[in-house]
């Protein structure tokens, strides 16, 4: 059976004080008596009113005042005459579904009939059916449908406007005065529905926008603008008909219509200060108060074509969805009209939300550069030569799961090469293992901001996007981080303090290797240049610099880590095979083209340097002898270039000649030196991770899965950052002094699997640091990034040998990168990720209660560290951000934020406050999460975009509120779970909401039970 929810005071009102009536009068009612000397059914006498199809009795006419007894809805009813008759006049209302009728009677024949006349015409369906007949009719007589009705009965869409991915031409804000009070005498909840028409072409009026609800007001100011146009500019003839309404019930949408007004564009802009007054009329006809439409122009080619000097200008910022498509597409935007606190200033926003071109190119990008990089690793594995058969044994595993992951990695850029989806991941798809790589919903949600009259605009971008968290593999064994510190247990240490294991230092010694390495070859460079010059004071110079870098090489040749592992590795080769020397002969490889043919010729051979030339060995050179090798080459040069000094005799081409063997010597040992070097530590590794090779391999998967959705999301927000501060010279000088401050913000409680998802997303973060950024001018329009793996390998508290540092290299148009500083143009760019959560649901109640955050605690420590370095470097650069001290300074938020992190404090979301805008004022980039980047995250973006505007353009305060719920309701961030679940809702419910943060809560009837 069909249940129909309804407002009892708001029927009672009409009853009792509806101005006229479809009829009334008095009836006769049969009904059940039960009382103790009387049982049965009698008829009563009741007074009945009709209005439209409701069918309403008192018990008497005098009592009209009071509520009613009860109503009929004359709905899936008919009126039948009662044949059995037991009393006269009487006839009966018989509903579908129901097994007993109504029965009722007149004193009269001819008031009977008048009555079943009255109920028969009174149902919508009946309606339906006139029009019908109607419509019909008409069509007979003219051979034309004069109305084209749809199929099938729809209700209004409050959820459905017009689409807005382009900048409107036009926009209009709307407010009301005088309206009447409800029932209750409470003001109104007031929306404004609006439908257009455009004549000839249009015969129907087509739902167009809709404002927010503004609750408890007779005066409303609505702040969502709405706009007319597109590119294409806008027809001014078009009609629009506003409707106001009263709000009873914002979950159900419940709600009954106060006036309507109608007008043109033309009448608007034709007015005087582009401002009209129109009065609202009821369906009586009566009048219900005043809307006050005003209206302002985004074109300035609009403004051009218009005659009227009047028009207001909004200014030519907004053809902000045009630069966007750049690096997004699907751009949605919203406009708003706020007020301040300054008198006559009147703030104008666009707020968007668009997703980025890059979810998908990224990840492929990464998934071939991990091949190529499982592959140099079996390659390097197979480099160890023959070994002892359980050092093979545990070779052959390692080599599988490498090539476990080659098979892996390959069919996954395949999938993503083959994908026609949308260009982002929903959050319903977080779990599917095709897309793991893929980020979570990853959106950019920008705000730009502006006085009305000017054309100056400030934008605020935010990154927007799930926790990079690899959910495809669970939480059984906790989250990255858990899963690392429990890895590094089990490694040895470095010394009996235990601060630093092997494999970190490891890591470490490899990174010294290859930079000083990279060091040698740029001396070389200048030493050769130096030469070609002739210059003896010169070349003196660049051969001092050189070798310092050598010797500081030599010195790490005699690290005990270095000297162990290479014991380690001469230890495990088989006794018959000690001297294979096929280490040396795979590290020796990229020493010359000679070399390399003789290596061909005879694989099984080694090769060692015997004081002229590479001869063949049949022993593995000693790592010591390797080590004096280097500094003989060393001091080979060092006499030449005395010799040289002394011999003043000598010209360029003697020096060129005579050098040139040496330094290409000099650099064959010193890539024999880095090799050998490569090969001792992996071997070293080999060692340390005998016992747990699965696992690691479990914890590489892992941390690619969420490196890959980090990088991508970085990337996303590097591209629109450079793309919008391009002409910020001071922005562009502090990168390449300091690199990029990129702030976290995440909502994760530390309970259940969200504490999995921190612990994660904490070290997908971390990896960041891993990451630099190279600026390229642009060939041929190519746009797309292309990522480099460097030398380095990954360090720090959880290092992994396997995995390099990377260099993402950003095509930039030519116009744009001719505006880069040199500096900027050539060199890379560093990282310095920082990451501040606050659990904020009910399952940080508990966690708080019962469990533990203490690994939140630590992480914003981590970060609040990290912020205080990089604040100390820029002002050892360039003084205070924006040479401000006091309250509100950088220096006074740093501290403030200290004290926050360092406080016990339930659901302290200042901390998360405070780092945004510490964040912003470093022209740091901004990213906000949740588990899926779409109701909690969107809960903070609106907030952190209220905040900017009270903060940074003096929104008035009795605005804050209303402006927060209005982004929420009406706002970009509404179709973000739509684009994810399929529903306009954030999914909270009212539980969840009791714990919640009342600034983090949604309004009324925009949340529910849905899919996360």
């Amino acid at each position: 059976m069909d249940t129909m929810r309804f407002n009892s005071k708001e029927l009672s009102y009409i009853a009792q004080h509806a101005d006229r009536f479809d009829k009334e009068g008095v009836l006769l009612m049969k009904e059940k008596v039960d009382g103790l000397f009387k049982k049965g059914s009698v008829y009563q006498e009741r007074y009945f009113r009709l209005k439209g199809n409701l069918l309403f009795y008192f018990k008497h006419k005098e009592q009209t005042k009071v509520e009613p007894l009860g109503v009929f809805i004359l709905e899936r009813c008919t009126v039948e005459l009662d044949l059995k008759e037991d009393i006269a006049n009487s006839f009966m209302l018989v509903f579908e579904g129901e097994e007993h009728p109504f029965f009722l009677a007149t004193l009269s024949e001819d008031d009977r009939d008048s009555w079943i006349q009255a109920l028969h015409i009174a149902s919508y369906e009946c309606l339906k059916m006139q029009l019908q007949q109607l419509r019909e009719q008409v069509q007979a007589r003219t051979g034309r449908d004069p109305i084209q009705l749809p199929k099938e009965p729809v209700g209004l869409d409050l959820d459905s406007e017009t689409d807005h991915s382009e900048d409107p031409v036009l926009e209009i804000s709307l407010s009301c005065n005088d309206l009447p009070t409800d029932s209750n005498g409470q003001p109104p909840n007031t929306l404004i529905i609006l439908h257009t028409i455009t004549p000839p072409d249009q015969q129907l009026w087509i739902h167009h926008n809709h404002t927010e609800i503004v609750e408890k007001s007779c005066n409303p100011q609505f702040l969502k603008t709405v706009g007319f146009g597109n590119k294409d500019s806008v027809d001014t003839a078009t009609r629009v008909k506003l409707t106001v309404y009263h709000v009873v019930e914002r979950m159900t949408w419940t709600m009954f219509q106060v006036g309507q007004a109608v007008f043109t564009l033309q009448d608007v802009l034709m007015n005087p200060s582009s401002t009209l007054t129109l009065t609202l009329q009821g369906s009586d006809m009566k009048e219900y108060g005043q809307v006050t439409i005003t209206c302002w122009v985004n074109d300035s080619d609009f403004m051009k074509e218009s005659s009227d000097s009047s028009l207001k200008s909004r200014g030519s910022f907004t053809r902000n969805s045009t630069v966007l498509k750049i690096y997004h597409e699907s751009v949605i935007n919203r406009s708003f009209r706020f007020t301040t606190n300054v008198v006559d200033k009147v703030l104008l926003v666009h707020e968007y939300m668009a997703e980025s071109r890059w979810s998908f190119v990224i990840p492929s990008l990464l998934l071939k550069l991990w091949i190529d990089e499982e592959k140099k690793k079996v390659s390097l594995l197979q480099d160890f030569g023959e070994i002892s058969p359980t050092w093979s044994s545990l070779r052959q595993e390692m080599t599988d799961y490498c090539m476990s992951s080659i098979s892996t990695y390959t069919q996954k850029v395949a999938h993503l090469s083959s994908y026609t989806g949308p260009s982002f991941k929903p959050s319903c798809e977080k779990d599917n293992k095709e897309l793991e790589f893929i980020p979570t919903n990853l959106h950019l949600a920008r705000m730009c901001v502006t006085s009305e009259g000017s054309s100056e605009a400030t934008v605020y971008d935010i990154m927007t996007v799930g926790a990079f968290v690899a959910y495809t593999q669970k939480f059984r064994s906790g989250g990255l981080r858990k899963m690392l510190q429990g890895q590094r247990e089990f490694h040895s240490s470095q010394s009996t303090l235990g601060f630093k294991t092997k494999i970190q230092s490891s890591c470490s010694l490899l990174n010294d290797i290859n930079k000083l390495k990279a060091e040698v070859t740029e001396g070389c460079k200048q030493l050769h240049q130096s030469a070609l010059q002739g210059s003896d004071v010169s070349l003196q110079t660049a051969t001092k610099d050189l070798t310092e870098v050598v010797r500081e090489l030599i010195r790490l040749c005699d690290d005990p880590l270095l000297q162990l592992s290479a014991e380690k590795y001469m230890l495990a080769k088989s006794p018959s095979n000690a001297s294979d020397g096929l280490d040396v002969v795979a590290s020796l490889g990229p020493v010359s083209k000679s070399f390399h043919g003789r290596q061909a010729k005879s694989p099984e051979k080694a090769w060692k340097w015997s004081g002229s030339s590479f001869v063949k060995s049949p022993t593995v050179e000693p790592w010591e002898v390797t080590r004096l090798n280097l500094e003989a080459a060393l001091m080979c040069l060092i006499s030449k270039v005395d010799e040289f000094s002394k011999d003043s005799t000598s010209d360029e081409a003697v020096w060129q000649s005579d050098l040139n063997p040496i330094i290409i010597n000099l650099q064959d040992f010193v890539e024999i030196v880095s090799t050998r070097a490569a090969l001792f530590l992996s071997f070293l590794s080999l060692v340390e991770n005998k016992d747990h090779i699965k696992l690691n391999h479990m914890i590489k998967y892992r941390r690619d899965i969420v490196a890959s959705q980090a990088i991508t999301s970085l990337v996303a927000g590097l591209s629109i950052t450079m793309q919008t501060r391009i002409t910020d010279e001071a922005f562009l000088e502090q990168i390449s002094k300091i690199g990029f401050l990129i702030g976290f913000e995440a909502l994760l409680s530390c309970y259940g699997d969200e504490m999995g998802m921190l612990e994660d997303m904490s070290v997908a973060v971390d990896d960041l640091a891993f990451v630099f950024i190279k600026f390229e001018e642009e060939v041929d329009g190519q746009c797309e990034p292309t990522i480099t793996a460097l030398s380095d390998v990954k360090a720090g508290e959880f290092p992994d040998i396997n995995r390099h540092s990377i260099c993402v290299s950003l095509p930039l148009p030519k116009t744009s990168f001719s505006k880069l500083p040199e500096n900027l143009q050539k060199n890379k760019i560093k990282i310095t990720p920082v990451f501040f959560n606050i659990g904020i649901n009910e399952q940080a109640t508990l966690a708080e209660k019962f469990g533990n955050t203490s690994t939140q605690e630590r992480i914003n420590a981590e970060s609040i560290a990290k912020v205080f370095n990089y604040y100390e470097d820029y002002v050892r650069h360039f003084g205070e951000p924006e040479n401000k001290s006091g309250p509100g300074s950088v220096n006074n938020l740093t501290k403030q934020l200290h004290t926050n992190i360092m406080t016990k404090k339930s659901k302290n979301t200042e901390v998360l406050h405070i780092a945004a805008e510490v964040c912003r004022k470093l022209k740091g980039i901004r990213f906000i999460s949740c588990k899926s980047g779409k109701d909690r995250t969107s809960m903070a973006v609106t907030l952190e975009m209220v905040q900017i505007l009270q903060h940074e353009h003096d929104l008035a305060s009795h605005v804050f509120l209303h402006a927060l719920d209005c982004l929420r309701s009406v706002g970009c961030r509404r179709e973000n779970p739509l684009k994810n679940a399929g529903v306009r809702k954030y999914a909270f419910n009212s539980l969840q909401l009791l714990y919640i943060p009342r600034l983090y809560r949604p309004p009324s009837g925009t949340y529910g039970n849905t899919q996360t």
